[in-house]
């Protein structure tokens, strides 16, 4: 068997722990950076091989904040990875604007690395204070700075909305300051209160009533975004001019290597999930693996195509009268063998109504 795969590396360190933040992500671990680094690296191999991965078509590096480790510990990784590499590969790295300096960037940019996320979320220091955000707003655009120096093309930025500070007009100003960024590509997040993150127990109370009940914020947000030359294509990614390929491979269901602690992938129906904690990784990487069935598969297409401009197969829809319903309110529309949401913040009630 020879795969071609999408592949993602989970870098689990952070200078600090947002509120909001339920990811695998670990901070006062910096001792065990390189020792992880190295155990990655060797893990990634095995993969590689255990997998017989034939070719890479993108590679995304995230965390946890990929950007606190240094870029010389990102060498090895290249060094496996590059023989696998397509010719017009995406290469994606996340960072913070607290830690993404002009040297780093530069030497991720000569490993290959083609296009940075980088985490904003937000353009105003009351409302990165409440995420619990460590860096300045001034570093936004510093880092942005560098990241054009070196030559980047493909920058995104992720947005956070639905905190208590969100109104319509500092939206509009978060949106148009962005605008105006070299960046062909947005995340906006609506803010989720999860299980495991620290807001679930000490800000629940301030998310309640009129605010919490606010559910048109999306769609103003879209909007705006929209008026600014960014285009929905997925729930919460919009593009000006630019789709992020491997968003896609995942949407799509294809194939995707997940390395790391706290790293999960998906090959030939057999999803894996690393080890969360850092220590348990570094001495034994194994992965704890879930077979899906084909009813798993048919109902996961049904969630990631309406919630996307990937769409949903017509034939994996059994409820033809629902479907219909769907159609004539025009809630979906149908193109070639294809139906598509139409509105995509409906798409998870949409594939529980045809489910």
């Amino acid at each position: 068997m020879h795969l071609e795969v999408a592949v993602y590396l989970h870098i689990p360190f952070c200078d600090s722990k947002c509120g909001y933040c339920a990811f695998n992500s670990k901070t006062n671990k910096n001792h065990l950076k390189e020792e992880y680094m190295q155990v990655l690296s060797k893990d990634l191999q095995n993969k590689l091989l255990d997998f017989s991965i034939s070719k890479v078509t993108s590679l995304y590096i995230g965390g946890g904040t990929p950007s606190v480790v240094k870029s010389q510990q990102y060498h090895n990784i290249f060094n496996i990875l590059e023989p696998y590499f397509i010719q017009d590969i995406e290469i994606n790295i996340e960072a913070n604007p607290n830690s993404l300096s002009l040297e780093w960037i530069g030497d991720l940019k000569q490993m290959g690395v083609n296009r940075l996320s980088l985490g904003v979320q937000s353009f105003f220091t009351d409302k990165l204070r409440f995420l619990e955000r460590n860096h300045r707003v001034d570093s936004v655009f510093e880092s942005i700075d560098n990241a054009t120096k070196v030559g980047l093309e493909n920058l995104s930025i992720d947005l956070i909305y639905g905190t208590p500070f969100c109104n319509q007009d500092l939206l509009n100003q978060e949106i148009q300051i962005a605008s105006k960024l070299p960046i062909n590509h947005i995340s906006a997040y609506q803010l989720s209160i999860d299980e495991g993150s620290r807001f679930s127990i000490q800000k629940k109370q301030e998310f309640s009533g009129e605010f919490a009940g606010f559910a048109s914020m999306g769609h103003f947000v879209r909007e705006e975004l929209r008026q600014a030359g960014f285009l929905q294509y997925e729930v919460s990614n919009y593009s000006r001019g630019y789709q992020s390929r491997h968003n896609l491979a995942y949407w799509e269901q294809k194939d995707y290597l997940g390395v790391g602690a706290g790293g999960v992938g998906c090959i030939a129906g057999v999803r894996s999930y690393g080890v969360c904690e850092i220590e348990e990784y570094l001495k034994e990487t194994e992965y704890t693996q879930e077979i899906l069935s084909q009813r798993d598969l048919d109902l996961e297409h049904l969630f990631l195509g309406f919630r996307s401009c990937v769409g949903v197969l017509e034939d994996k829809i059994t409820k033809k009268k629902e479907l219909e319903i769907l159609l004539k309110e025009k809630k979906v529309e149908k193109k070639a063998e294809r139906i598509y949401a139409k509105d995509y913040f409906l798409g998870d009630e949409l594939a529980l109504f045809l489910w």
